[in-house]
Formats: structure tokens, sequence, C-alpha cells
């Protein structure tokens, strides 16, 4: 799930090093209301329980938070998440269903999630800071504030994170330009946003980085602003070390990247998957680098439309804008052969329904001369969102006009896999940012 691709190519100049904006994102649909619809079988459920480690937390996919929804979600991965007041061991919030996502960067969450925290909020003069993030599919708004995260045995103290505005009375109403960066989709409660908060993970440190420390947002959307007391926003310049930044970089050890476990799952589909999430790559006996492992690195050129993008190709198609995203729930590329006439509940035209489900074969590769072969399949989504399950291999979908050249390797990518990301700037992530897997 990442960043509005108008905001990202907007802070995609004269950034360098660990202070770069965000990636340019061309993420399609991130979640949808089909699994489960029709109610029929539901598959097994699947578990990768290795590596275990306080450097290493569950992950799950299955139907996200209780009460969250009205129709069945797919390939929704989830984290459990530990806020505490800055210094506290016991003045804490235990947040379940926090969505992972390596699209993205920081942690957001519910404000009424931590009401009872008392968390300290980050001022601006007589006003407080508040942050409008948008995604490809909608945004979130509400105000910073400053807190100790624990995820596993990893501790991030004195973090900056967003607190997603779902309390009544709002810290500040989402100003014009926010609504507009969200395409009219503000993502304002556990049914909307469909998790209790977003665990960005990417291969960045800041949400933002220098155009935000100067403040310029010309020609794109603005993150921070200062809100006064009277509800007046206006646009506000936050030094890096104030921002949202990547809770992972944070930690003591173990801060150069992710580690997203996965088993395979069968053909239609499994109910529940269970997977682990490990923090840090060599840094400890259990995160190292598998044999037979492919390292791709990013275009890191700010002035570059590819950005922080692998390029990849199926047939004579090229992708010079794909990249490698657990917070999009499918498999999105245009492919004009596999048809979107689709009847499933829920599912929309955007979604592949071959008549047979079909074996495909890309190439991902990088500037540097490294390429992986990737085999993969798309399923009619009719037929697996005629079961009850919700996690599947094999959904994908139209990127569509908005997202020309993209080929996003969503969370079907990771199924089977052991899917790293690190973080560029961070000690031991050679030659960073890449994805290997």
């Amino acid at each position: 799930m990442r960043f509005n691709d108008r905001l990202a190519r907007a802070f995609a100049t004269g950034l360098v090093s660990v202070l770069a904006a965000c990636g340019g994102g061309n993420s399609s649909v991130t979640t949808i209301t089909g699994g489960g619809v029709n109610g029929g079988a539901s598959g097994p459920e699947v578990v990768a329980d290795q590596p275990q480690g306080p450097n290493t937390t569950d992950l799950v996919v299955d139907q996200g938070p209780a009460g969250g929804f009205a129709l069945g979600v797919a390939n929704l991965p989830y984290v459990t998440v530990t806020v505490c007041a800055p210094g506290s061991t016991t003045a804490c919030a235990v947040i379940d269903h926090v969505f992972l996502d390596t699209g993205s960067i920081g942690l957001r969450v519910l404000r009424s999630k931590v009401a009872a925290l008392g968390l300290p909020p980050m001022p601006s003069g007589t006003g407080a800071v508040v942050e409008c993030y948008p995604f490809v599919v909608g945004a979130v708004w509400g105000p910073m504030a400053t807190a100790d995260v624990q995820i596993g045995g990893e501790r991030a103290a004195g973090l900056p994170l967003q607190l997603i505005d779902d309390v009544s009375p709002a810290v500040a109403a989402p100003t014009a330009d926010c609504q507009t960066a969200a395409n009219g989709d503000l993502l304002t409660s556990a049914a909307a946003l469909q998790a209790n908060g977003v665990l960005g993970v990417g291969m960045l440190r800041y949400d933002c980085g220098l155009l935000c420390e100067q403040g310029q947002y010309a020609g794109g959307y603005t993150l921070y602003y200062r809100c006064d007391v009277g509800g007046t926003c206006t646009p506000l310049a936050v030094p890096a070390a104030a921002q949202v930044q990547n809770p992972v970089s944070a930690f003591t050890t173990d801060n150069n990247g992710t580690i997203v476990v996965l088993p395979a799952v069968p053909p239609t589909g499994a109910s529940v998957v269970r997977g682990r999430l490990v923090f840090g790559i060599g840094t400890q006996a259990n995160n190292q680098l598998l044999p037979a492992t492919t390292l791709l690195h990013v275009d890191t050129d700010p002035a570059s439309a590819s950005y922080l993008y692998l390029a990849a190709s199926l047939g004579t198609t090229q992708y010079p804008y794909s990249y490698i995203d657990s917070g999009s729930n499918g498999l999105f590329f245009d492919d004009a052969a596999l048809p979107t006439s689709c009847a499933a509940a829920g599912s929309g035209s955007a979604w592949y329904c071959p008549a047979t489900p079909q074996a495909l074969s890309a190439q991902l590769h990088d500037g540097a001369g490294a390429q992986a072969q990737v085999d993969f399949s798309v399923t009619s989504a009719d037929l697996l969102f005629a079961t009850s399950n919700v996690a599947f291999a094999d959904l994908g979908g139209a990127a569509g006009t908005a997202n020309a050249g993209a080929f996003v390797w969503g969370l079907p990518f990771f199924y089977g896999r052991h899917v790293y990301t690190a973080i560029w700037g961070q000690a031991l992530a050679e030659s960073g940012p890449w994805y290997a897997f």
C-alpha cells in the first residue's frame, strides 16, 4: 500500500540518502470485499512457525478485527503492536490487527485505541502537528504523538507516530487538500481501514524527509500541518526527527530491515495463514539471507521516474514501475489476455477471471543486471471468492490506466517465500535499498 503517486513524484526531487521521500507508488486496490461472500467451503489453516526469537513476532492473514466488516476480506496481513506512554511499561495498549505494509513508512493507529494512555501530542506553537498521509486508495488524517512501541521483543523509545482521528471531537477537521489527496475516501475507522492501524516497514526511515523538513509541498499534497485550537490548519515544515518514522529503524538492534515469512497456500486458498515477521537482516542467526536468495536493488536516483522501483517483464510487455508490497492484496498488472468479466459479489471489474487457471512467468530485474524468474498463476476471482477463504496465492487484477507501467507484487507473492526488505542507510543493509527473496 504505497503513497499517492502525485505526492511521491513531487517528493522525488533533490532528496538524498535516508532523508528521502516515500517511493512513488502505483498500487492498485489494496483490499477487497470478496472472500467469503458466498459462504462456500473453507480451506485449511496453514502455518509457518519459524524462525522464533525476540526479534520476531506473529503474523496472521485472517478476516480482520472483530466487528470490522460487513463482508469478507482477502490477503490482509496483520501483526500485534504494543503502544506505551513514553517511559512507561504499564500505561500500555495492546493493539491487534495492525495492517503490515512493506510499501509505506511509519506506525499509524486509531486514536481511540490509545485514548486512555494520554500520549504527549506534538505541539507547534499554540497548535498541534497533524498529518495527512495519502495512499493510492485513500488517506489517513490525525495528530502526531510520541510513544514507546514494542513489537515482539523489540522496542522503539520515543517514536513519533500518527493517531488516525476516529474520535469525536476531532483534533482538527481534514483540510480540503487532504480530502483531494484521499480521492474522497478518508479512512477514519477500523471498518474503513480494515485494520486497527498500519505498520509501515518499507525501505526508508522517514515517511517524507527533506522536502517536509523544508516545507516544500508545491506540486503535491501537504503532509504536515499546524492546526490551531480555532481549527485553522496551515502547512508546516517538520524536522526529520519529528516526522513519522519506520519503527524498525528506531530499534536498538535488528534495525536494518525485515523478513516476511509466510507458508504456501493451496490453489483455492486457506481460511487462516500464520507466519512470522522477522526484524533485522544478517544481525542474528535467525535472519540471515537464505542460500540461493536473489537480491534486487531499486532505483535510487530521486530525479528518475522509476525512483525506488524495480523493472518487470511478462512476455513482451514491460513494467518499469514494479515493486513488492505486502500492503497490496493481489498481483496487479495489465494483461489484455486475461478477462476481467467477473460476476462474484464485491469483485468489481478489476479482478481477473480466466476460464481456467493461467500459469505465467515473469522476470524481475534491477539496474545492476540482477534478475529473477517469478512463476505465478492467476485463478478466476469468481472461483476463489466462492469459498469462505481469505488467503489466495493466485488472485490477480488489472493495474488500470492510473497505474500504467506497474506490476505490483502484492501479498500473493509472499506465500511460500522469505521476502526481505532492506532499509536504506541502516548499518549492514548492504548497498540498500533492496528486496530479496
